[in-house]
């Protein structure tokens, strides 16, 4: 092994002896659940019992409405009426008696708010039910689609296909006003009312890069349009170009002086440029019209402030701002800049934070959102009061962990890998990157054993990959949820939350002190050492399936100068059409490391899966994708 190097490893080669000498020593067994049936495989079907459908309504902030919504369950065409719905809570619809194993919509009005529609899925299994948040969009918000003012000439077929394409975007379908949006340009290429409307269809849909041209056409052909000229100014903020943010966000502030989102981002764009009186003034616009809301630009304010020389103001904005977000990211970083900032001013005065913060004993990042924050910095957007019973929700997770085990047994992949060192000086190396063909082995030769071990191309040991560290085993982290494992942690469930527009149970666990740490460990020359975990998941409401995960160390491991050691995974439904089998498998894999001094981040992308089953014959069969959600 390289010198300097070490492995991070999960269920790899050594968890064998680890499960095995675990088990043997412990007082007691590990607790485990009872595992379920499949869900939807061998549980009873009953279509003559009825299921349901909880609908919760917050703003885009995740508060509950000001105004009262119409919330309606729109049903397949075959399907009978749905029953009168009932409000059961301040922002909870129920609707009972729904038939099994159909696909419905749910479509919520207010006043002051874009109509929403939402797919929603009942299971034909007994007692089903299914829970949906919908977030209400603001047509106030700077994102939110505002139909230019003035006359646009267009001819009557574009006209027409911009009022529907209008219509849609209105009411939440994107994908469609996309059609329409795009008809019209090939009738009207150059109208700037066309091209605003197409790029709000793609920025809506989350697709920046695509938005970016028909935007950018719309203001060069008329810039005195504050709804292009916004939407503009937001899509460049949004990729970090501040300096074209600023020029078009100025003409919108001086058309409507009273957006405080608009003088936000100006805040933080000319912070960014290190123009520092801009920022103060913009950032102090802001507070002044958007009161509470703007809350967070008491950050801009204190490091403009900063950077200025004024540190007492500083100090109180920075104070105001630790304040009103006594969990926020920034908040360590924060606190490292205060007693800076509070000793008198020195000989030779800075007008760089940065600076300032550099010269702090501790061992601080070289820019503040270098990794995600750690999982305890905040707390995730759940619905209050909505019921989540823990041990069904291990439950499902534990059925589905272990299928994965059951079914998986051998995979392949393609895996795309890159890594790359976060410097001090806010710079990054270049990042390398290599493509491997990935292969993935989960054995479970006993009732009481799971080993995992990763391959690489052939003759690609794990220690010859490039970077300062490795890391393997992303697709056995999902297994903290098996029951073998599942002892080992303190669980709580946080609450219903969603994950790309579904809705999730938000499940966090953490290393128990009087349980050996088995999931994760370091290795090195010397020895293996484990590694306590912390983490977050976000596990299907309506199937148990571990969406989205994310870990931490329990704490910092001096022993070994690893600071701070964060997984981000997100998994993806892959069908494997020649074994009749859907699995969740890790789709992208992010991995954040403070290490002896260096910040590195590694990037994992894993496409073109491939299933391998004892027994079965060498051709097979490309995978089929599952049809993914238009909501993601």
């Amino acid at each position: 092994m390289k010198s300097g190097h070490f492995l991070i490893q999960f269920l790899a080669d050594a968890l064998l002896l680890l499960v095995a000498a675990s088990l043997a020593n412990a007082q007691s067994t590990p607790a485990s659940l009872p595992l379920p049936d499949m869900a939807g495989s061998t549980l009873p079907l009953n279509n003559s019992v009825a299921g349901s459908i909880q609908v919760y309504v917050r703003t885009e902030d995740g508060e509950p409405l000001s105004t009262s919504p119409k919330v309606t369950i729109i049903p397949p065409s075959d399907s009978a009426a749905i029953p009168q719905m009932k409000k059961a809570g301040q922002d909870l619809w129920v609707f009972s008696g729904v038939e099994l194993g159909d696909m419905y919509e749910v479509q919520v009005q207010a006043p002051g708010y874009h109509s929403e529609l939402r797919p929603v899925r009942l299971l034909d299994v007994t007692g089903a039910s299914a829970s949906i948040i919908v977030f209400m969009r603001n047509p106030n918000d700077e994102l939110a689609f505002h139909p230019p003012s003035g006359r646009f000439v267009l001819p009557p077929e574009a006209e027409k296909e911009t009022q529907k394409g209008s219509a849609d975007l209105d009411s939440g379908k994107i994908d469609s006003a996309e059609k329409h949006f795009g008809k019209a340009l090939t009738m009207a290429p150059d109208n700037p009312y066309v091209n605003y409307l197409m790029g709000m269809s793609f920025f809506l849909n989350g697709q920046l890069p695509a938005a970016k041209p028909y935007l950018e056409k719309s203001v060069s052909a008329d810039a005195t349009q504050l709804p292009a000229l916004t939407a503009l100014g937001t899509l460049r903020f949004r990729q970090a170009d501040y300096a074209g943010a600023i020029q078009v966000l100025a003409p919108a502030a001086r058309l409507n002086g009273s957006k405080w989102k608009v003088h936000s981002m100006l805040a933080g764009s000319y912070l960014k440029q290190k123009d520092f009186e801009h920022a103060r003034e913009q950032a102090q616009l802001a507070l002044t019209l958007g009161g509470k809301q703007a809350g967070g630009d008491q950050l801009v304010l204190g490091e403009a402030l900063a950077g200025l020389g004024q540190r007492e103001k500083a100090v109180t904005a920075l104070e105001a701002f630790l304040a009103q977000y006594p969990n926020d990211s920034n908040d360590p970083t924060i606190r490292t800049w205060l007693p800076g900032l509070k000793k008198p001013q020195p000989t030779k005065s800075s007008s760089d934070v940065g600076s300032l913060v550099s010269t702090a004993a501790v061992d601080l990042p070289p820019k503040e959102d270098w990794a995600p924050p750690d999982i305890d910095s905040g707390k995730p957007f759940t619905i209050a009061g909505a019921s989540c019973s823990l041990p069904k929700v291990l439950e499902s997770a534990a059925a589905s962990a272990t299928q994965l085990v059951t079914d998986l047994e051998r995979f392949s992949a393609t895996e795309e890998y890159q890594t790359v060192e976060i410097k001090r000086t806010q710079s990054l190396e270049k990042p390398v990157s290599r493509t491997f063909s990935y292969l993935a082995f989960i054995e479970h030769p006993s009732d009481q054993v799971i080993h995992v071990n990763e391959f690489r191309n052939q003759g690609v040991a794990n220690t010859d990959m490039p970077g300062e560290l490795v890391d393997i085993g992303a697709p056995g982290l999902v297994l903290v949820f098996h029951p073998l494992l599942q002892g080992d942690f303190k669980w709580s469930c946080e609450g219903l939350g969603e994950w790309k527009d579904k809705p999730a149970w938000v499940v966090r666990f953490e290393q128990r002190s009087d349980r050996p740490d088995r999931l994760l460990s370091y290795q090195s020359p010397s020895g293996t050492e484990p590694l306590p975990l912390k983490g977050r998941a976000w596990v299907s409401e309506d199937g148990g399936q571990v969406m989205h995960m994310e870990t931490d160390l329990a704490q910092p491991l001096p022993s070994i100068k690893l600071q701070r050691e964060h997984f981000v995974v997100d998994y993806t439904t892959v069908t494997f059409a020649k074994h009749n089998v859907t699995l969740w498998l890790p789709e992208n894999v992010d991995v954040y490391f403070q290490y002896r001094g260096h910040y590195l981040h590694h990037y994992h992308h894993f496409s073109n899966f491939k299933l391998f089953w004892t027994g079965a014959t060498q051709k097979i069969g490309k995978p089929k994708e599952a049809p993914k959600d238009k909501n993601n």
